[in-house]
C-alpha cells in the first residue's frame, strides 16, 4: 500500500497554473493540492490537509482571504498540529472563532477501520485540540472515521454529517448530528441508500438537500445519483423524502461543490462520473437548482470558466461570487482562484466590471434612432445638394465629359460597350486590390535567419540543480553538491558559479527523488569562446558536477541568454549585464518551474556519463503589434535573445565512480561562430504588392486598349483637371498669354482650319473676299501655334534644338556642297545657301514671340533667346 500511495504521490506532482482569475503575484505561491478540507470563516476561505505536490497527505493550514480587488493568502500559524490527512472536512464555529476537522484519511487511518477522527483549531491560540473520542472503543456512540462524507452546519449548533466510505466498496447510508456545545453525537434515521462523493446543503427551512455523488443500493447496485431524483431530510421533523426535479438536464457528478446563496438557490460545480482512473471524466460546468421551484437551470458559459476538475473548494465569500480553488483531475493539481458571478453567471477575471454588451441584436431604440439619424442626414444632403446646385451641376458636366468621350462618327453603341468593359474591369482590379490589401493585413510571419561569421562568441548562463543529492553540515564535505568549471584549454571559470538561495524559490522535478540545490554559471559580457588557437579563453565549456555518488539522483542542466535569465531577477543577482524579462515573464516561468513543463533547453544529466551540449545564441526580432508593418518598409520590432541547443549523453559508466571523484562531465561549445540574427517579417506586405497591383493595371490597360483601341492620354494631371477658382483662371490664362490667336485663325483640333470649312459659316459673304496671302497666315500661323503645342506638352524637344546647334557656323560645322538628300546641289546655287534662305523663310514665324516653354536643357545660350523677327 505504500508503495502505491508513492506513486500516486510522484503522478500528482506534474500540476498545472490555470488560474484564469488575476491573482497576481499569488500564482507563485499558492499550493497545488487536492482532496483538502475547507470552510468558509468570514470572507476567508480556510483550508487544512489534502494532497499536494509532494505527498498525499499534508496538514499545512491556510486563509485565502477576498478583498475588494481580489485575493490574499496566508499560512496560518499552528500548534500541535493534526497527523497529514486528506479527504477531511471542516465546520467554522463561529462564536468561538474555531475550526472543527472531522474524518479523512491519513497513513495511519486509510482503509483502516475506527472511530472517527475529529481535531478542534482554535484562531486566537492558534492550538490545535484533539476530540476525547479519537481513540473510542464503544462504536455504537460516535460514527466510523471515513471519506467522501458531507457535513453541514445549522444556526442551532449540530453539525449533520452524511455518507462517505472506507473504500469504493464500505460506502455508508447513516446520518449523524453533532452538538457543538458537547461534542456528542446523535445517530438519525438512515437514507435507503449509500453514497459518497456527494454534498449536502442545508436550507433556511431545515432542509437537508443531497446531492450527486455516487450511490449504492440495498441490491447492490451501483452508479451515480440521478439529478432529478433528491433526497432530502428534514432537520425538523427527521424525516427522508424524495423531492423531484426538473428543468436542466443536469450532468450527474461525483466529487463537486456545492454552495447556498441567499435565496437558497443551490450552485454546483465541477466534479467526475466516479469511475477507476482509467474511466474517470471531469466537469468544469455549474448548474443552479432553485429551491422554490425545484428546477434546474444550466446558465450559458460567459467568460473562460475553469479547468475541469474535483475535489476543489469553494464558497461563497461576499454574497455575490463563488470562489472555486484548488482540486485536480487525474494527475494533475491546481493552484489556481476561479470567480463565478452569481449575479449573470459569468466567470470573472478580475472584480472590475466591464460593460460588455453580449447581445449581438439592437433593440427598438436604437433602430428608431439609427432611422431618425438616417432621415435628418437625408434631409441634409438634399439642402446641400439644392444650395449648392451650380456646383453640382458643373461636377457632373464635367464627371461626364471625363467619363464619356465617344469618338467622332463613333457609334453609340461602341461607346457603351467600352464604359461597359471599363466598369467591369475597374470592379475587377477594385476585388484584387481587396484581395491583395486582405491578404497583407492576414499575412503569417515568417523567419529569415541572416548569420554574420564572426571569431568570438558569447558564452549562455547555465543553472545546474542536484535533485536527490543531499547536503551535509560541513561545507567543506566533498560530498556536498557543486559545480567546477574550466574551459578546454585550462582556463579556470569555477569563480563565475554561484550557489542560489532555495529558501527565495525552489524548482519542482516530478521525477521527486529528494533535496534540490542549485548553481548558476554567469560569465561576465567579455568572457567569450573563440575558435582560434592562442591567448584566448578557448573554444569549450567543462563542467564537472559533484556530490554523494552514493545518492541516487540526477543534475537537470538549463540554458539562458544572458538577458534573459530570469533566475538573475528572482535571486536578486546584481552585475551590470542588464536583464530584459518583465516582473510577469519571470512569474509565467516561476509556474512553469513549479509545474515542471519546462522543455526547451533543459536536460537531465545522469550520474557516470559523460555529456555534450552544442548552443546558438540568437537575436531574434519579432515584429511588433503595428499598423505600420503592414507596409512592408522599415518593420518595427522588439529584440529577443534566444538560444538554441543540442543535447547528447552517453550511457553510465559502470565505472566512473572509480576513478573521479565526480559524478560526471558536460561539455558546452558553440554550434557556429556567427551572430545569428532571426527576422521576422510579414510574407505579404502592401510594399511588395506594388508589383502585383501595377501588373494587373497593366493587363487591364492594355486588354481594354485590345478590345476598343489605344486613345491618347492628357498631358494634364489631376491637378490641372480639376484645379478650381483662382488655379483654374491661372491656368487659362498663361495658355492665353504664350498660345494666343487671332479669331480667324482658330485653335487646332478644336476650330476648323478655316471657317469657311465651318458648317454655321458656309454662306458667309466676308469670307469670300480673303486673299491667298491671308489665307496661308492663317495656317501658317496655326501651324506655328500646333508646334509650340506639341513642343509645350507632346513632344521631347532635345533632339530639334541639338540640331539647331549643329547647324550654327559658330559650332565649327563645316559645309558642303553636297545637299543631302532633301537638298540637291545644282550649277545655280549652293545647297549650303539654299539652305539657309530657306531656313530664314521658314523659321520667321518662330521669332515673332517669346517661347516660354523652352527646356532648361538647352546646350547653348542663344537657344533660349527669344525667337526674333
Amino acid at each position: 500500500m505504500g508503495h502505491h500511495i508513492l506513486g500516486l504521490a510522484l503522478l500528482l506532482l506534474a500540476g498545472y497554473c490555470q488560474g484564469y482569475f488575476n491573482t497576481g503575484n499569488l500564482a507563485t505561491v499558492l499550493p497545488f493540492q487536492s482532496m483538502m478540507a475547507y470552510t468558509q470563516r468570514n470572507d476567508s476561505l480556510v483550508v487544512f490537509g489534502g494532497e499536494n505536490e509532494t505527498s498525499s497527505y499534508s496538514n499545512d493550514l491556510f486563509q485565502l482571504t477576498q478583498t475588494s480587488t481580489g485575493y490574499t493568502w496566508t499560512a496560518l500559524p499552528q500548534n500541535n498540529t493534526p497527523p497529514p490527512v486528506s479527504f477531511a472536512r471542516a465546520v467554522y464555529i463561529d462564536g468561538n472563532d474555531a475550526m472543527l476537522l472531522m474524518g479523512g484519511m491519513s497513513e495511519a487511518t486509510n482503509n483502516v477501520s475506527g472511530p472517527l477522527q475529529m481535531y478542534l483549531h482554535d484562531f486566537g491560540t492558534h492550538q490545535w485540540q484533539p476530540w476525547a473520542g479519537n481513540n473510542a472503543t464503544n462504536a455504537s456512540l460516535v460514527p466510523a472515521n471515513r471519506k467522501e462524507f458531507s457535513v453541514s452546519l445549522d444556526q442551532r449548533g449540530f453539525v449533520y454529517m452524511y455518507g462517505g466510505s472506507l473504500n469504493q466498496t464500505w460506502v455508508y447510508n447513516d446520518l449523524w448530528a453533532l452538538d457543538l456545545s458537547t461534542l456528542a453525537f446523535t445517530q438519525l434515521p438512515s437514507s435507503d441508500v449509500a453514497r459518497y462523493g456527494h454534498t449536502t446543503s442545508l436550507l433556511s427551512n431545515g432542509q437537508l438537500v443531497v446531492i450527486g455523488g455516487v450511490i449504492i443500493t440495498s441490491t447492490g447496485a451501483g452508479g451515480l445519483a440521478p439529478m432529478d431524483q433528491l433526497y432530502v431530510f428534514d432537520t425538523r421533523s427527521s424525516t427522508w423524502f424524495v423531492q423531484n426535479a426538473t428543468g436542466g438536464p443536469t450532468s450527474t457528478r461525483s466529487a463537486h461543490n456545492a454552495v447556498v446563496d441567499s435565496n437558497d438557490r443551490i450552485i454546483i460545480f465541477g466534479g467526475n462520473n466516479g469511475g477507476d482512473e482509467r474511466t474517470r471524466r471531469f466537469l468544469n460546468s455549474f448548474a443552479i437548482l432553485d429551491t422554490a421551484s425545484w428546477t434546474w437551470t444550466v446558465p450559458a458559459v460567459q467568460g473562460i470558466p475553469p479547468s475541469r476538475r474535483s475535489y476543489a473548494a469553494a464558497a461563497i465569500l461576499d454574497g455575490s461570487h463563488m470562489t472555486v480553488a484548488f482540486g485536480g483531475s487525474l494527475n494533475v493539481l491546481y493552484n489556481d482562484v476561479n470567480v463565478l458571478s452569481l449575479e449573470d453567471g459569468s466567470w470573472l477575471q478580475t472584480f472590475e466590471r466591464q460593460e460588455v454588451e453580449e447581445s449581438s441584436g439592437l433593440s427598438a431604440g436604437v433602430i428608431a434612432g439609427i432611422t431618425i439619424a438616417a432621415v435628418v442626414l437625408l434631409i441634409i444632403i438634399l439642402f446641400l445638394l439644392w444650395r449648392f446646385k451650380s456646383y453640382v451641376r458643373w461636377l457632373v458636366t464635367r464627371l461626364h465629359g471625363d467619363i464619356w468621350r465617344p469618338r467622332t462618327g463613333e457609334p453609340v453603341w461602341a461607346e457603351t460597350a467600352r464604359m461597359v468593359c471599363k466598369v467591369f474591369l475597374l470592379f475587377l482590379f477594385v476585388a484584387c486590390l481587396v484581395f491583395i490589401i486582405r491578404q497583407a493585413i492576414t499575412s503569417p510571419h515568417v523567419i529569415q535567419r541572416i548569420e554574420e561569421p564572426v571569431a568570438e562568441v558569447a558564452v549562455p548562463d547555465v543553472r545546474f540543480c542536484f535533485e536527490g543529492y543531499p547536503t551535509f553540515p560541513d561545507p567543506s564535505d566533498p560530498r556536498n553538491p557543486g559545480v567546477v568549471c574550466q574551459t578546454d584549454i585550462g582556463f579556470s571559470c569555477s569563480s563565475f558559479v554561484t550557489p542560489l538561495n532555495m529558501s527565495v524559490f525552489t524548482p519542482v522535478y516530478t521525477s521527486s527523488l529528494g533535496q534540490v540545490t542549485c548553481f548558476l554559471f554567469r560569465a561576465p559580457e567579455d568572457f567569450t569562446m573563440t575558435s582560434t588557437s592562442g591567448a584566448n579563453n578557448g573554444s569549450h565549456l567543462l563542467f564537472y558536477p559533484f556530490g554523494d555518488q552514493t545518492a541516487y539522483g540526477r543534475v537537470h542542466v538549463s540554458l539562458y541568454p544572458k538577458a534573459m535569465n530570469p533566475n538573475v531577477k528572482l535571486y536578486g543577482i546584481s552585475d551590470d549585464i542588464p536583464v530584459l524579462m518583465s516582473d510577469q515573464d519571470v512569474l509565467n516561468w516561476m509556474n512553469g518551474e513549479r509545474n515542471d513543463i519546462q522543455v526547451q533547453n533543459v536536460y537531465s544529466l545522469a550520474p557516470s556519463t559523460y555529456s555534450s551540449l552544442s548552443y546558438e545564441l540568437v537575436d531574434h526580432r519579432y515584429l511588433q503589434d503595428s499598423s505600420w508593418n503592414y507596409f512592408g518598409f522599415a518593420p518595427i520590432t522588439n529584440s529577443t535573445p534566444e538560444i538554441e541547443t543540442n543535447f547528447r549523453q552517453e550511457a553510465p559508466n559502470p565505472e566512473y565512480t572509480s576513478t573521479h571523484s565526480d559524478l560526471g562531465m558536460l561539455a558546452i561549445y558553440p554550434e557556429k561562430y556567427v551572430v545569428a540574427t532571426d527576422r521576422e517579417v510579414k510574407m505579404y506586405t502592401l510594399l511588395n504588392a506594388l508589383g502585383f497591383v501595377g501588373g494587373i493595371f497593366g493587363l487591364i490597360i492594355a486588354f481594354q486598349t485590345w478590345l476598343f483601341g489605344y486613345r491618347p492620354r492628357s498631358p494634364w494631371g489631376v491637378v490641372q483637371r480639376w484645379s478650381v477658382g483662382d488655379m483654374k483662371r491661372s491656368l487659362y490664362k498663361g495658355l492665353s498669354t504664350t498660345f494666343r490667336t487671332t479669331d480667324k485663325t482658330g485653335i487646332p483640333f478644336i476650330g476648323p482650319v478655316h471657317r469657311r470649312f465651318s458648317t454655321i459659316n458656309l454662306t458667309d459673304p466676308s469670307l469670300l473676299g480673303e486673299t491667298e496671302a491671308q489665307r496661308i497666315s492663317h495656317v501658317e500661323e496655326r501651324m506655328q501655334i500646333l508646334e509650340l503645342l506639341f513642343k509645350a506638352y507632346y513632344v521631347d524637344d532635345e533632339v530639334f534644338r541639338s540640331l539647331d546647334n549643329a547647324n550654327r557656323p559658330e559650332n565649327g560645322i563645316v559645309a558642303t556642297n553636297d545637299g543631302g538628300p532633301l537638298f540637291v546641289a545644282d550649277e545655280k546655287g549652293s545647297s549650303t545657301s539654299r539652305r539657309k534662305h530657306n531656313q530664314e523663310d521658314v523659321t520667321h514665324v518662330f521669332h515673332h514671340r517669346q517661347s516660354s516653354t523652352s527646356s532648361d536643357g538647352d546646350e547653348t545660350p542663344s537657344s533660349r533667346q527669344p525667337l526674333r523677327d
